[in-house]
Formats: C-alpha cells, sequence, structure tokens
C-alpha cells in the first residue's frame, strides 16, 4: 500500500489538549463555517448545491492527496466531473441520474489508476467517487423537498454538528478508557456516549423549536444518526492511519481538512437518505422529520 508524505500521525502519549491559540483559531474557523452554511442552506436549493460543489471539490483533492500523494491528476478530475455532474442532476429532480453517474465516475476513475497502480491502490482511488458523490446526491435531495428540505438539513446539521462537539467536550473532561486507541487515540468511551446522549437531547430541542414532529422519535433518530457519525469519523481515522497521515489538509485552521471535518456527515448523510428514500421518496425531507 502506498504511503503519502504527510504530517505524520501522532502517538497517544503526544495527545495533549490543544494550546489557547490553536483553540481560538479552532473556534473561529467553526463559526465561519457554520455561518455559511446555514446562510447557503436557507437561501435556495441552488445555493445549496454550490455549498456542497465546494465541498466536492475539496474532498476530490484531499482524496488524491491521501490515496496518490497527488492532489491534481486525471482521476481528480473524473471525481470531481461526476459527483458536480451528480450533484447537477439532483438539483434537476433526477438522483437516480445522479446516482449513476457516481457508479460511473467510480468504474472510471479504477480504469484510469488500474493502469498506473496495483489493483487494491487503483480501487481505493475509485472509492473516493462515491465517498463524495452519495452524500452530496443525498443532501440536496433530502434539501429539494420544497416544504421541509431545508428545515431537514438543519436537523443533520444540528445532530452531527452536537454529536462532534459533545463527543469532543466528553472526551476532554471525563478521560477514561480509549474507544479505538490503534485508530485515534484521542478518542473516548466517555466522548461516544457523551455525543450521542447529547445527540438524542438536540433532537428533542429541534423538534420543540420548529414545531415539527415528534420530540421522541427525532431523538431516537438523533441517536442512531450520531452513532454512524461517530463511526464515519472512526473510519476515516483508520484510513488516515493506513495512508500515513494526520489530516487530509490544512484547509480549515484549526480543523485540518475538509474530510477531517465532515467525517461525521458523511455516513449521517447516507444514512438519512437511505431512511428518507425508505419511507417517502417524492417528500425525503417530510419523511425525515415526520416519519410514521
Amino acid at each position: 500500500m502506498q504511503r503519502v508524505t504527510g504530517e505524520p500521525i501522532l502517538s497517544e502519549e503526544m495527545a495533549k489538549k490543544p494550546a489557547p491559540a490553536e483553540l481560538t483559531v479552532r473556534i473561529y474557523s467553526a463559526l465561519i463555517l457554520v455561518a455559511v452554511a446555514l446562510f447557503l442552506t436557507l437561501t435556495s436549493l441552488e445555493s445549496f448545491a454550490v455549498l456542497i460543489a465546494f465541498f466536492i471539490a475539496a474532498m476530490a483533492w484531499e482524496w488524491g492527496r491521501l490515496v496518490r500523494g497527488t492532489g491534481f491528476d486525471a482521476a481528480f478530475a473524473v471525481q470531481l466531473g461526476a459527483t458536480a455532474a451528480a450533484a447537477w442532476a439532483t438539483v434537476e429532480g433526477c438522483p437516480g441520474c445522479a446516482l449513476l453517474t457516481v457508479v460511473l465516475g467510480t468504474i472510471a476513475v479504477f480504469i484510469i489508476r488500474a493502469f498506473q497502480d496495483e489493483r487494491p491502490q487503483a480501487w481505493w482511488s475509485a472509492a473516493g467517487v462515491y465517498y463524495a458523490g452519495f452524500p452530496a446526491v443525498a443532501l440536496i435531495w433530502i434539501r429539494s423537498d420544497a416544504d421541509y428540505g431545508w428545515l431537514a438539513i438543519l436537523y443533520i446539521f444540528a445532530i452531527v454538528w452536537t454529536t462532534d462537539s459533545a463527543a469532543y467536550a466528553f472526551g476532554r473532561w471525563l478521560g477514561g478508557p480509549k474507544l479505538a486507541p490503534l485508530i485515534s487515540p484521542k478518542k473516548t468511551w466517555a466522548g461516544l456516549i457523551g455525543g450521542t446522549l447529547a445527540a438524542g437531547l438536540a433532537g428533542w430541542i429541534f423538534a420543540g423549536l420548529a414545531g415539527e414532529g415528534s420530540g421522541g422519535r427525532l431523538a431516537l433518530l438523533a441517536i442512531g444518526l450520531a452513532i454512524i457519525a461517530q463511526l464515519g469519523d472512526l473510519g476515516e481515522s483508520a484510513l488516515k492511519r493506513m495512508f500515513g497521515m494526520k489530516d487530509s489538509s490544512g484547509l480549515i485552521p484549526g480543523h485540518g481538512g475538509v474530510l477531517d471535518r465532515i467525517d461525521g456527515l458523511i455516513f449521517a448523510a447516507v444514512a438519512a437518505g437511505i431512511i428518507a428514500w425508505s419511507l417517502d421518496p417524492a417528500h425525503p425531507g417530510r419523511a425525515l422529520l415526520l416519519w410514521p
């Protein structure tokens, strides 16, 4: 397995609390990202698609940097083209076309890299297409619900952001046994449980503030999405460790790269999309919030 040059992974002994200056940068970066995300989400479906397009472009670059050691090459161009086309197709009301585009893009990247890499390495390059494409399609599709789409996206954001923040806070505050020390030495069981319970509370509060849906049901869904989000976080940590990198890039001050920041959202978005599709594919936002 090819290993790329990047910032070395910290050992458990080096995984210390961030310095005050670093924490300040982290907070300011998070606030700016949240403000931009909320503004573009609430403005329109098209502006939300622009937000997603920015993230999938950054993800394509970071994925190549992670698994191939270079961000700009033919595989990057194909991944970016396929995921951008899938996002556009979803905005135009054809999520099935979007999913087909992601699948074809995955195959295309594999073929391109198969002439240059061993088969496992080529598949890792190809995986970047669906890793970025599927959550992008899911989020835009949910947002496309004219009546409940924007609210459903806010719900997903609230759950993932609460999970990340609470897991970080509880892990630092309580410490205790490590969740997966060989994968991510900073994560603890206290963080996992605290993040999950905080997400459940956030789901219940969201229902009350929005005046939509059952508090108990949205809390239960939030707990499920929180667990999935944290598994996604662990999955990306394992991937970075496999390729010998600590951060996918330095695009977001204090947070690392885009992949580092939205790893939980990627998995939660796909799960939310599957749930919405199984309940009411004609009204995905409504299905997610008002499920029976």
